[in-house]
Protein backbone atom coordinates (compact mmCIF):
# COMPACT_ATOMS: atom_id res chain seq x y z
CA UNK A 1 0.00 0.00 0.00
CA UNK A 2 1.27 3.14 -1.03
CA UNK A 3 1.42 6.76 1.12
CA UNK A 4 -1.25 7.88 -1.46
CA UNK A 5 -3.63 5.07 -0.29
CA UNK A 6 -3.45 5.78 3.18
CA UNK A 7 -4.11 9.30 3.00
CA UNK A 8 -7.30 7.89 0.22
CA UNK A 9 -8.42 5.42 2.78
CA UNK A 10 -8.47 8.30 5.45
CA UNK A 11 -10.88 10.46 3.40
CA UNK A 12 -14.26 10.94 3.73
CA UNK A 13 -14.69 10.24 0.27
CA UNK A 14 -13.39 6.94 0.13
CA UNK A 15 -15.85 6.17 3.35
CA UNK A 16 -18.88 7.60 1.16
CA UNK A 17 -18.00 5.83 -2.23
CA UNK A 18 -17.27 2.44 0.14
CA UNK A 19 -19.91 2.50 1.69
CA UNK A 20 -22.40 3.48 -0.95
CA UNK A 21 -21.04 0.25 -2.67
CA UNK A 22 -21.15 -2.01 0.09
CA UNK A 23 -24.72 -0.67 0.20
CA UNK A 24 -25.30 -1.54 -3.15
CA UNK A 25 -26.28 2.68 -3.61
CA UNK A 26 -23.67 4.16 -5.78
CA UNK A 27 -24.05 7.38 -7.27
CA UNK A 28 -24.01 7.63 -11.14
CA UNK A 29 -22.16 10.54 -10.71
CA UNK A 30 -19.29 12.52 -8.03
CA UNK A 31 -17.34 15.45 -7.78
CA UNK A 32 -14.22 15.26 -5.55
CA UNK A 33 -12.69 18.31 -5.19
CA UNK A 34 -9.56 18.56 -3.66
CA UNK A 35 -6.81 21.44 -3.60
CA UNK A 36 -3.82 18.64 -4.98
CA UNK A 37 -4.08 19.04 -8.12
CA UNK A 38 -0.47 17.34 -8.40
CA UNK A 39 -1.51 14.34 -7.19
CA UNK A 40 -5.58 14.68 -8.21
CA UNK A 41 -5.32 11.95 -11.15
CA UNK A 42 -3.77 9.36 -8.74
CA UNK A 43 -6.28 10.07 -5.82
CA UNK A 44 -8.79 9.39 -8.57
CA UNK A 45 -7.65 6.35 -9.43
CA UNK A 46 -7.68 4.86 -6.01
CA UNK A 47 -11.08 5.75 -5.92
CA UNK A 48 -11.88 4.10 -9.51
CA UNK A 49 -10.45 1.10 -7.73
CA UNK A 50 -13.16 1.37 -4.92
CA UNK A 51 -16.14 1.57 -7.31
CA UNK A 52 -14.77 -1.07 -9.62
CA UNK A 53 -13.34 -3.78 -7.43
CA UNK A 54 -14.90 -6.94 -6.92
CA UNK A 55 -14.41 -6.72 -3.26
CA UNK A 56 -17.57 -5.54 -2.07
CA UNK A 57 -16.20 -3.16 0.98
CA UNK A 58 -13.43 -0.68 -0.49
CA UNK A 59 -10.77 -2.06 -3.10
CA UNK A 60 -8.04 -5.26 -2.87
CA UNK A 61 -5.49 -3.97 -5.31
CA UNK A 62 -5.01 -7.27 -6.28
CA UNK A 63 -7.93 -8.57 -8.38
CA UNK A 64 -7.62 -8.09 -12.21
CA UNK A 65 -9.78 -4.50 -12.27
CA UNK A 66 -6.98 -3.34 -9.29
CA UNK A 67 -4.56 -4.40 -11.27
CA UNK A 68 -5.59 -3.26 -14.84
CA UNK A 69 -7.19 0.31 -13.27
CA UNK A 70 -3.44 1.03 -11.70
CA UNK A 71 -2.10 0.19 -15.28
CA UNK A 72 -5.31 2.42 -17.05
CA UNK A 73 -5.76 -0.83 -19.24
CA UNK A 74 -9.16 -1.55 -17.48
CA UNK A 75 -11.74 -2.24 -20.51
CA UNK A 76 -14.49 -0.91 -18.22
CA UNK A 77 -13.12 2.53 -16.76
CA UNK A 78 -11.24 4.94 -18.91
CA UNK A 79 -9.47 8.00 -17.78
CA UNK A 80 -9.47 11.70 -19.02
CA UNK A 81 -7.92 13.74 -20.39
CA UNK A 82 -6.41 11.46 -23.20
CA UNK A 83 -3.79 13.13 -23.52
CA UNK A 84 -2.86 13.66 -19.75
CA UNK A 85 -2.99 16.97 -20.08
CA UNK A 86 -6.67 19.50 -20.79
CA UNK A 87 -9.96 17.34 -20.71
CA UNK A 88 -10.97 18.40 -24.31
CA UNK A 89 -14.52 18.33 -25.88
CA UNK A 90 -13.40 15.36 -28.15
CA UNK A 91 -12.57 13.84 -24.50
CA UNK A 92 -16.33 14.41 -24.01
CA UNK A 93 -17.77 13.25 -27.14
CA UNK A 94 -15.36 9.98 -26.18
CA UNK A 95 -17.34 9.68 -23.17
CA UNK A 96 -20.78 9.84 -24.54
CA UNK A 97 -20.02 7.98 -27.43
CA UNK A 98 -18.13 5.35 -25.29
CA UNK A 99 -21.24 5.67 -22.16
CA UNK A 100 -23.80 3.31 -24.54
CA UNK A 101 -21.53 0.25 -24.53
CA UNK A 102 -22.04 -2.36 -22.37
CA UNK A 103 -19.60 -3.42 -20.16
CA UNK A 104 -17.40 -6.18 -21.04
CA UNK A 105 -15.65 -7.82 -17.53
CA UNK A 106 -17.91 -6.52 -15.32
CA UNK A 107 -21.58 -4.35 -14.39
CA UNK A 108 -20.07 -0.92 -14.35
CA UNK A 109 -18.65 1.16 -16.90
CA UNK A 110 -16.78 3.74 -15.04
CA UNK A 111 -15.70 7.34 -16.44
CA UNK A 112 -12.87 9.35 -14.93
CA UNK A 113 -12.47 13.47 -15.17
CA UNK A 114 -9.38 14.78 -13.56
CA UNK A 115 -8.91 18.17 -13.49
CA UNK A 116 -12.54 18.79 -14.48
CA UNK A 117 -12.15 22.83 -13.27
CA UNK A 118 -10.37 22.81 -16.75
CA UNK A 119 -12.68 21.82 -18.93
CA UNK A 120 -14.18 24.47 -21.61
CA UNK A 121 -18.21 25.58 -21.66
CA UNK A 122 -18.74 23.67 -24.68
CA UNK A 123 -17.52 20.12 -23.27
CA UNK A 124 -19.75 21.30 -19.83
CA UNK A 125 -22.84 21.65 -21.88
CA UNK A 126 -22.23 18.82 -23.55
CA UNK A 127 -21.73 15.89 -21.23
CA UNK A 128 -25.28 17.36 -18.81
CA UNK A 129 -27.14 15.04 -20.48
CA UNK A 130 -25.28 11.69 -19.95
CA UNK A 131 -24.78 13.52 -16.25
CA UNK A 132 -28.34 14.04 -15.93
CA UNK A 133 -29.43 10.04 -17.42
CA UNK A 134 -26.46 7.98 -17.58
CA UNK A 135 -27.08 4.53 -19.50
CA UNK A 136 -27.53 1.81 -16.46
CA UNK A 137 -24.35 0.92 -15.01
CA UNK A 138 -22.31 4.07 -15.82
CA UNK A 139 -21.05 5.84 -13.06
CA UNK A 140 -18.77 8.90 -13.71
CA UNK A 141 -16.22 10.19 -11.36
CA UNK A 142 -15.35 13.61 -11.99
CA UNK A 143 -12.27 15.87 -9.65
CA UNK A 144 -11.42 19.17 -9.64
CA UNK A 145 -8.79 21.64 -7.60
CA UNK A 146 -12.59 23.82 -6.95
CA UNK A 147 -15.43 23.77 -8.48
CA UNK A 148 -15.97 27.69 -8.87
CA UNK A 149 -15.63 27.26 -12.96
CA UNK A 150 -17.48 24.71 -13.34
CA UNK A 151 -21.44 25.70 -14.12
CA UNK A 152 -24.09 25.60 -11.93
CA UNK A 153 -25.81 22.65 -14.16
CA UNK A 154 -22.68 20.48 -13.66
CA UNK A 155 -22.70 21.09 -10.02
CA UNK A 156 -26.55 20.03 -9.50
CA UNK A 157 -26.23 16.85 -11.44
CA UNK A 158 -23.09 15.16 -8.60
CA UNK A 159 -22.58 14.33 -6.00
CA UNK A 160 -19.84 16.56 -4.51
CA UNK A 161 -16.97 15.51 -2.11
CA UNK A 162 -14.70 17.69 -0.24
CA UNK A 163 -11.22 16.54 0.00
CA UNK A 164 -9.62 19.31 1.50
CA UNK A 165 -5.89 19.49 2.48
CA UNK A 166 -4.56 16.48 5.48
CA UNK A 167 -3.55 17.40 8.90
CA UNK A 168 0.15 17.27 9.56
CA UNK A 169 -0.78 14.17 11.59
CA UNK A 170 -2.49 12.54 8.56
CA UNK A 171 0.54 13.25 6.32
CA UNK A 172 3.02 11.89 8.62
CA UNK A 173 1.58 8.48 9.03
CA UNK A 174 1.62 7.93 5.73
CA UNK A 175 4.81 9.63 4.67
CA UNK A 176 7.43 8.36 7.08
CA UNK A 177 7.19 5.05 5.61
CA UNK A 178 8.52 6.56 2.08
CA UNK A 179 11.17 9.74 3.67
CA UNK A 180 12.61 8.23 6.47
CA UNK A 181 14.07 11.62 7.99
CA UNK A 182 11.78 12.27 10.55
CA UNK A 183 12.70 15.98 11.39
CA UNK A 184 13.28 16.71 7.63
CA UNK A 185 9.69 15.35 6.96
CA UNK A 186 8.76 17.24 9.65
CA UNK A 187 9.78 20.57 8.29
CA UNK A 188 8.05 19.51 5.03
CA UNK A 189 4.72 19.18 6.10
CA UNK A 190 4.56 21.99 8.14
CA UNK A 191 5.49 24.13 4.88
CA UNK A 192 3.10 21.91 2.90
CA UNK A 193 -0.47 23.43 3.26
CA UNK A 194 -1.72 20.01 3.57
CA UNK A 195 -0.52 18.93 0.37
CA UNK A 196 0.92 15.58 -0.06
CA UNK A 197 2.62 16.72 -2.83
CA UNK A 198 4.43 19.79 -1.92
CA UNK A 199 5.24 17.84 1.07
CA UNK A 200 7.05 15.14 -0.96
CA UNK A 201 8.62 17.55 -3.17
CA UNK A 202 10.24 20.10 0.17
CA UNK A 203 11.28 16.84 1.39
CA UNK A 204 13.65 16.73 -1.71
CA UNK A 205 16.63 14.43 -2.85
CA UNK A 206 20.67 14.89 -2.31
CA UNK A 207 20.56 18.32 -4.27
CA UNK A 208 17.42 19.10 -2.23
CA UNK A 209 19.54 18.16 0.80
CA UNK A 210 22.25 20.22 0.07
CA UNK A 211 20.65 23.48 -0.79
CA UNK A 212 18.80 23.03 2.38
CA UNK A 213 22.15 22.35 4.72
CA UNK A 214 23.38 25.58 2.82
CA UNK A 215 20.21 27.35 4.19
CA UNK A 216 20.46 26.68 7.43
CA UNK A 217 24.58 27.14 7.76
CA UNK A 218 23.23 30.52 6.44
CA UNK A 219 20.28 31.48 9.20
CA UNK A 220 23.27 29.84 11.89
CA UNK A 221 26.69 31.22 11.34
CA UNK A 222 26.02 34.68 9.10
CA UNK A 223 26.15 37.46 10.62
CA UNK A 224 27.67 40.18 8.80
CA UNK A 225 27.40 42.02 5.09
CA UNK A 226 31.34 39.84 5.29
CA UNK A 227 29.61 36.52 5.58
CA UNK A 228 27.18 37.37 3.33
CA UNK A 229 29.54 37.76 1.01
CA UNK A 230 30.87 34.52 1.70
CA UNK A 231 28.23 32.47 1.15
CA UNK A 232 26.72 33.99 -1.75
CA UNK A 233 29.41 32.51 -3.79
CA UNK A 234 28.30 28.93 -2.61
CA UNK A 235 24.92 29.37 -4.30
CA UNK A 236 24.71 27.89 -7.66
CA UNK A 237 23.56 30.35 -9.92
CA UNK A 238 21.85 27.96 -11.75
CA UNK A 239 19.42 27.05 -9.20
CA UNK A 240 18.82 29.78 -7.57
CA UNK A 241 14.68 29.32 -7.11
CA UNK A 242 15.23 25.69 -5.59
CA UNK A 243 17.52 28.27 -2.70
CA UNK A 244 14.82 30.56 -2.33
CA UNK A 245 12.12 28.13 -2.19
CA UNK A 246 14.52 26.22 0.73
CA UNK A 247 14.94 29.09 1.80
CA UNK A 248 11.37 30.03 2.43
CA UNK A 249 10.80 26.73 3.91
CA UNK A 250 13.83 27.37 6.90
CA UNK A 251 12.54 30.75 7.02
CA UNK A 252 8.80 29.78 7.69
CA UNK A 253 9.60 26.69 9.85
CA UNK A 254 11.43 28.94 12.24
CA UNK A 255 8.65 31.20 12.15
CA UNK A 256 6.39 28.66 13.87
CA UNK A 257 8.63 27.95 16.55
CA UNK A 258 8.96 30.10 19.92
CA UNK A 259 12.24 31.75 20.09
CA UNK A 260 13.55 29.41 22.69
CA UNK A 261 13.14 26.57 20.18
CA UNK A 262 14.70 28.56 17.86
CA UNK A 263 17.52 29.26 19.29
CA UNK A 264 18.16 25.78 20.56
CA UNK A 265 18.62 24.40 17.43
CA UNK A 266 21.28 26.77 16.65
CA UNK A 267 19.71 29.86 14.47
CA UNK A 268 20.38 33.43 15.28
CA UNK A 269 17.96 35.82 15.11
CA UNK A 270 20.17 38.11 13.55
CA UNK A 271 20.40 36.18 10.55
CA UNK A 272 16.43 35.88 10.07
CA UNK A 273 16.24 39.57 10.14
CA UNK A 274 19.13 40.00 7.50
CA UNK A 275 16.73 37.35 5.70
Amino acid sequence: MTFKDVLVRSTNAYKIISGEKRNGALGHAYLIICPDGEYLADYLKILAKTITCENSDGYCDECRACRLIEKNAYADCTFYPSDGKKILTADVDDLIENSIIKPLESDKRLFVLSGAENMVAVAQNKILKTLEEPPNGVHILMGATTDAPLLPTIKSRVKKIDMPPFSDAALYNALKGQFPDGEKLKRAIALSGGKASKAADLYGGEKAEKTTALCRDILRNMKSSKDAAKYAGLIDKDNIAEFISAMKTEVGYMLKKDKTAVEAEGYGTGALIAI
